[in-house]
Order: C-alpha cells, then sequence, then structure tokens
C-alpha cells in the first residue's frame, strides 16, 4: 500500500485536503469520486520511513518466486478462485518487496477492469516481452491455467541452467583469484625481500630474475599509475563492450572460444526451438514468435540470424531456408525445421530439438569443471615454475660469489 495526499473540493466549493492509504492513485480518485468530492491532485508521499526502508529491493524478483507464483496462480485459476481474489491472496503471501508492489499495482488494474497480461506490462522490471505474449495468449484463448504451468516449467529450467553455469565456474574462478593473490604477494613481499637479499652480494642476477625485479620495483613505485591504467582500460572496454559493434564483435568471439564456444551455441539452439516451440503452441503466429524469440536470445549472432528469419518468413519464405544459410545453426536444425513445416507440426519438432539440445547443455556443463581442470593446473604450474626460478636459480650464482 502507498500514501497519498489529495487535494480535492466538496460540493460547496471548500478545500479537502488529506492523506490515505491506496493501492494506486486513480483507487485515491475513484474513493474521493465515491464520496462526491471533485478532485484536484493527487500525490503520492515519498517521505523517508521504516516501512520505506522495508521496500527497498535489490537484484529484482528471484526465478523461484515466479514460478511459485505461476504455479500458485495456475492452480487456483483450475480451482475456479476468481483472478483478483487469487491476486489478493498472492500479494498478501509475497516476500519480495518489488513483487509485492508489483502484484499490488496488477491487482489494482485488474479489479479496474485490465486484463493480467496488460496489467503486468505496466510493470516490466517483473516478466520479460515473451512471458507478457504468454499470459496475453492465455487469456484471449481461454488456456491461462495451461499457459502458467508452462511458464513455471520454462522459468524452472532456466534457473537450473543458470545454476549449473554458476557450479561449474566456482572452480576456474577460485584458481584465477589464488593466481592474483600469489602474483600480488610475490610483486610487494616475496621479492623486495628477495632483492635486498642478492643485493649484498653484489652479484650479477640471471635475466628472469632480474626482470622480476624490475617489475616489482615498478609495482612499488608506481601502484597508484597501474591503478589509474586499469581503471582507464576497464571504462574504455566496457564502453566498446557495450556499442553495437563492440557487443557484436564480442559476441562472435566469444562462439570460437574453445569448450565454452561450443556450450554457448548449445545454450542459443536449445533456448531457440523452446521458446519458439513455446510461442507456436499457445498460438501465437509464426512471425510473432520469431520476433519475440529472436529478442530473447542473448549472443547477438544467433539474434541476428533469428530477426532476419523472421523478416523473410514474413515474406513467405519456408523457415527452414533463413536458418540453413545462417551459419551459426547446424544443418540438422533447419533439416528438422523443414520436417517440421512440412507435416505441419513445427512446434512438436523443436520442442524434441530443444530437449535433445537441452540434455547437450547439461552433459557439458557438468563436464565444465573437468574439461578445464588440467588448463587451470597448467596455469597454475606454469605461475609457481616463473616464481620458482626467478628465486632459486640466483642461489646458484651466490655459491660462486661466497666461495
Amino acid at each position: 500500500m502507498q500514501t497519498y495526499k489529495y487535494f480535492a473540493r466538496d460540493k460547496d466549493g471548500k478545500e479537502v485536503n488529506g492523506k490515505t492509504e491506496a493501492r494506486a492513485a486513480q483507487a485515491v480518485a475513484e474513493s474521493l469520486k465515491a464520496k462526491g468530492l471533485v478532485v484536484i491532485r493527487i500525490e503520492e508521499e515519498l517521505g523517508f520511513s521504516m516501512d520505506k526502508l522495508s521496500e527497498i529491493n535489490i537484484g529484482g524478483v528471484p526465478i523461484k518466486d515466479k514460478v511459485v507464483f505461476m504455479r500458485q496462480l495456475a492452480t487456483m485459476i483450475s480451482a475456479g478462485i476468481a483472478l483478483t481474489q487469487a491476486l489478493q491472496i498472492l500479494e498478501a503471501q509475497a516476500t519480495n518487496p518489488l513483487f509485492k508492489r508489483t502484484l499490488s499495482n496488477v491487482l489494482s488494474d485488474v479489479q479496474g477492469g485490465k486484463g493480467l497480461a496488460e496489467a503486468f506490462k505496466k510493470s516490466n522490471k517483473v516478466f520479460d516481452d515473451i512471458t507478457l505474449n504468454l499470459l496475453e495468449a492465455g487469456e484471449e484463448s481461454g488456456n491461462l491455467e495451461t499457459i502458467l504451468e508452462r511458464l513455471a516449467l520454462e522459468l524452472e529450467a532456466q534457473k537450473k541452467l543458470g545454476d549449473k553455469i554458476r557450479g561449474a565456474m566456482i572452480y576456474p574462478a577460485i584458481i584465477f583469484l589464488v593466481i592474483i593473490g600469489v602474483i600480488l604477494l610475490m610483486m610487494f613481499v616475496l621479492i623486495p625481500a628477495m632483492a635486498d637479499i642478492y643485493g649484498e652480494f653484489d652479484a650479477e642476477l640471471p635475466m628472469i630474475t632480474q626482470v622480476m625485479i624490475n617489475m616489482s620495483n615498478f609495482f612499488l613505485g608506481y601502484w597508484w599509475l597501474v591503478i589509474i591504467v586499469v581503471g582507464i582500460i576497464s571504462i574504455v572496454t566496457k564502453s566498446y563492450v557495450e556499442s553495437p559493434n563492440g557487443k557484436a564483435f564480442v559476441n562472435r568471439m566469444i562462439l570460437k572460444i574453445p569448450i565454452f564456444g561450443a556450450i554457448i551455441v548449445k545454450m542459443q539452439i536449445a533456448q531457440f526451438t523452446r521458446i519458439l516451440s513455446l510461442l507456436l503452441k499457445s498460438g501465437l503466429s509464426i512471425v510473432k514468435a520469431l520476433e519475440l524469440t529472436g529478442g530473447s536470445l542473448t549472443n547477438i549472432v544467433f539474434k541476428e540470424a533469428v530477426l532476419q528469419a523472421a523478416k523473410e518468413v514474413e515474406k513467405g519464405v519456408p523457415l527452414a531456408l533463413p536458418i540453413a544459410r545462417a551459419t551459426v545453426f547446424p544443418m540438422i536444425i533447419s533439416q528438422m525445421i523443414a520436417v517440421g513445416e512440412e507435416s505441419g507440426e513445427l512446434d512438436k519438432v523443436l520442442e524434441r530439438v530443444s530437449v535433445y539440445y537441452n540434455d547437450e547443455v547439461e552433459a557439458a556443463t557438468s563436464n565444465l569443471t573437468t574439461l578445464m581442470e588440467p588448463l587451470m593446473l597448467l596455469l597454475m604450474g606454469g605461475v609457481i615454475a616463473f616464481i620458482a626460478l626467478s628465486v632459486y636459480m640466483p642461489m646458484f650464482n651466490l655459491s660462486g660469489v661466497v666461495g
């Protein structure tokens, strides 16, 4: 609930001011009109309070909360509970501040006669275009319950895949942080101490050791310059990556990275076939479904290929042809799409393809740690070997100097 200040006039023209709590400004206006007042102005009160502090939300709405919402709403609709009553129940039990406020606003809009999808469109921080279009299709076809169940399954699949990828990346991230820690310890502690010891003997140091000492001296004397340079490079790199040309370049290069590139290709194909199948099953036209599916893909190479396919399909070209011309898709994808178009069961064929590629992605991400372990060990071993050589090689020369 929000607090609003209202300014109105009664039937005698006398000004009436006050505060009230409501789900939206529209609800306040309707309440004032019901009392015979003429509304002049309604303002949301933005003052600080502990209640306002508790509504601060970081990180958006978790997928878990969305899945629970979809499933429970589907269950209540199938049980014959009115949509407004179901939304009231779900709002009351919502724990995420952002989602609770969103459901409150959605409930007000639905009570005002708007559809569920239309109400959620005003809160684009929660659901994407695909979800909103599916909700709208479910309302129009009378299959809202089925659509909600499908959306819940889709969100669960996304969460499961995201958890697998994050889990697979933990080991490489730890190794990387360890290497950075070792390098910093070496540059700021080990090398300076080593330089002082070897300096007392006035001996000629091996090149590798001298290079390490020079690097350490530079970092110790110009650490502030290093931070500035790294900061500038980070800002320039971020700006370039976020630009259209930079994003396209990075997305293309990512697909060529060993191991990771193959996984991303499989992920994009799995998402393309799964989303397109879901949209077609919901009754959307193939052109609209392709536009929404293309917009949902994260890699710009796949996104452009699908959006270009949508333009050609709109002109009457079978989907299999532009997909076959797009080099990012394996030939089997266009062949399966051709089979689906000829049989009139494109949605079912795409669903089977998505299941196959989902399994491929799960297998690849499960083996990611195993595949990367030799590389990480080789990198770690190289750093340790380099440090060992720079520290111990001078000792062989010192024996001659001391003698």
